[in-house]
């Protein structure tokens, strides 16, 4: 116990030292970290808005695991075997990743140290204080859901009592410690977290890596959509769009740029992306074939999203994130369009789910070149919503959630290949429970006893 409680010790004191030194003011002036307590707002509001540990590290896993990329087999055995096995969907305990359990939690016990500190903390604005809370609740809110797409199994509402959830930490200290909740338990405490934080938030941010009301009611639709509540969803992407619903024209952006898209354009409404994952970087990712063949010559996303190499390769341009990141992590205007269409013709109403669908390809084709699309049943918008989805938002952290949701509605066996021009591997994505969470790394098991997900 003594081992590893001073194990715990030492790596709350380095991931400490880690989160409270990007801070530029206010620990330039306290370079011991022993003395580093944030004692004033403007403390609390420079945590809050060090970019690194909350709008730039987020956990390469959500993409990993995604059917959107191949790479050559000579660059994947050079990897480590933890890599491998995750690129090759193979169910092992060393199939995982643990920055990708670092990061939330990094930016979880900044949160929690900004929530404490304004209970200790006098002084300011209510409104400056709102903010603060309201955008330390939303950053605990969004490290949570992302921990829950990759470390819990599918939301399932008959089994929410009895799946593992996660340690819902709402401590800073790291003596403290907490068991695993169950899966209703930790998808209630996002919920909480996110209702408060749309209450607190200012309708519009002053930069678009600061969160919002729209960005705090747009989380909310992705949850509920993640948890099948398809009326709560639409409801709240509903809400998000009321701020702003105008979408790019796609006839307007520059494709001969490397990058296309302008960091934090008019379609963001919370910026934040992933810069970790080896294997997702632009120059040893590939996009599939029949993924990019899925896009209508007339479809400017073909043009604006890809590029084809000189040996026929294609390579994705088209971050959302503007700097080239491994996958865009935050929220925008498209997305919502998407998670409405799909809400509505799950809730019967196919027509006004076309609208949607139209409104936003009518932005991405070349201009007087898209046909509207009408006259479908149910099934067939269904079909055509989903598969928009996944053309709309590649490398944007939601194939994979998109994959473990629609588990119990799509039996199609996916495949990935590693394929050099010498050797071509092919892997299989095996439609079983285990293949849809990625174990907790063994270094976290080792600091504390929690349960490991079963690998069947």
């Amino acid at each position: 116990m003594k081992t590893k409680i001073l194990k715990r010790q030492c790596y709350f004191i380095s991931l400490t030292i880690l989160l409270l030194f990007g801070c530029s003011k206010f620990l330039d002036e306290k370079p011991d970290a022993a003395l580093s307590v944030p004692e004033t707002l403007e403390d609390l509001d420079q945590l809050m808005h060090n970019e690194s540990p909350i709008n730039r590290s987020f956990p390469s896993l959500m993409e990993s695991g995604s059917d959107d990329y191949y790479v050559k087999s000579n660059v994947l055995k050079s990897r480590n075997e933890a890599e491998q096995l995750i690129y090759s969907w193979t169910i092992s305990l060393e199939r995982t990743d643990l920055a990708s359990w670092n990061s939330p939690y990094n930016a979880i016990m900044i949160a929690n140290i900004v929530l404490e500190g304004l209970d200790r903390i006098k002084g300011g604005s209510v409104e400056e204080r709102d903010r603060i809370r309201g955008e330390a609740l939303f950053a605990r809110a969004f490290a949570f859901y992302y921990l829950a797409q990759i470390f819990c199994l599918p939301y399932d509402a008959q089994n929410k009592s009895n799946d593992l959830g996660l340690p819902l930490r709402t401590s800073s200290d790291f003596a403290v410690t907490f068991e695993r909740a169950t899966m209703g338990e930790t998808y209630d405490f996002i919920i909480t977290d996110l209702s408060e934080a749309i209450r607190l938030l200012p309708e519009k941010a002053r930069f678009k890596s600061w969160p919002s009301k729209a960005a705090a009611n747009a989380l909310m639709a992705r949850l509920y959509l993640v948890m099948g509540n398809y009326k709560k969803s639409n409801e709240f992407a509903t809400n998000a769009l009321s701020y702003n619903k105008t979408l790019l024209d796609y006839n307007t952006i520059n494709k001969e740029l490397k990058i296309p898209f302008a960091v934090g354009h008019d379609e963001i409404i919370y910026y934040a992306f992933c810069s970790n994952g080896y294997l997702l970087a632009a120059n040893r990712s590939f996009v599939p074939k029949e993924l990019y063949f899925l896009y209508h010559e007339d479809d400017l996303r073909r043009e604006l999203f890809f590029t084809v190499g000189g040996t026929g390769d294609i390579l994705f341009k088209g971050n959302y994130d503007g700097v080239g990141g491994s996958y865009f992590a935050g929220m925008a205007i498209d997305e919502l369009y998407l998670i409405r269409a799909e809400c509505e013709i799950r809730e019967g109403e196919t027509e006004r789910g076309l609208t949607l669908l139209n409104t936003l390809l009518r932005s991405r084709f070349k201009k007087g070149s898209y046909t509207e699309i009408k006259n479908l049943n149910g099934e067939q918008a269904l079909n055509l919503a989903l598969l928009e989805r996944r053309k709309e938002l590649l490398r944007r952290g939601v194939r994979w959630t998109d994959l473990r949701r629609l588990a119990g509605e799509d039996s199609t066996i996916r495949y990935r290949k590693a394929d050099d021009g010498e050797e071509n591997t092919e892997y299989k994505f095996e439609l079983k429970k285990a293949s849809y969470v990625y174990p907790i790394p063994e270094k976290i098991l080792n600091m504390y006893p929690y349960r490991q997900n079963a690998l069947n």
